[in-house]
């Protein structure tokens, strides 16, 4: 009989670097860090997520999924694997699902995959093939912030 150990999905939490580019982090007065995937960067592997509990913008190529505060997908970024956060604004190349309270599309913005969110919106120009749901529940979107397996061990 032979005995594998169950591989664990890979979580990467992202540390703001540079308090210095600073984005409002909503609804809570206080203004956070903005953490960086720069263009020369690139983050793949199986079952890796990404979480960072303030602003993030990906500039590079990540095949993750994401969840965070707010997220910026830029204009050269490439982005394999689901979405969640607040609020989502698409410069650049989704393929994967979005959750989020507020999505906007913008023209050069090229989404495959299905959006939930509480407002989406579309500008001219932005290409986007899959279905979309209005969602009327917050938490219906909202991104786990938090690593599950951490929170079992803290209260387990």
């Amino acid at each position: 009989m032979v005995f594998q150990r169950k591989s664990e999905p890979k979580t990467l939490t992202v540390v703001p670097a540079d308090v210095t580019a600073l984005s409002p982090h909503a609804g809570s007065g206080v203004r956070m860090a903005e953490s960086v995937i720069g263009k020369d960067m690139s983050i793949e592997g199986q079952s890796i997520t990404v979480r960072c509990k303030g602003s993030l913008r990906v500039n590079g190529a990540i095949a993750a999924d994401l969840h965070c505060t707010e997220l910026v997908v830029g204009e050269e970024a490439v982005v394999n694997g689901s979405i969640a956060a607040d609020t989502v604004r698409v410069f650049g190349q989704v393929q994967g699902a979005i959750l989020g309270a507020h999505v906007v599309l913008h023209p050069s913005a090229q989404v495959e995959g299905d959006i939930h969110s509480q407002s989406l919106t579309i500008e001219q120009g932005a290409s986007f093939d899959g279905r979309s749901r209005k969602v009327t529940n917050a938490a219906e979107v909202a991104p786990q912030l938090e690593n599950p397996e951490t929170q079992a061990h803290a209260y387990g």
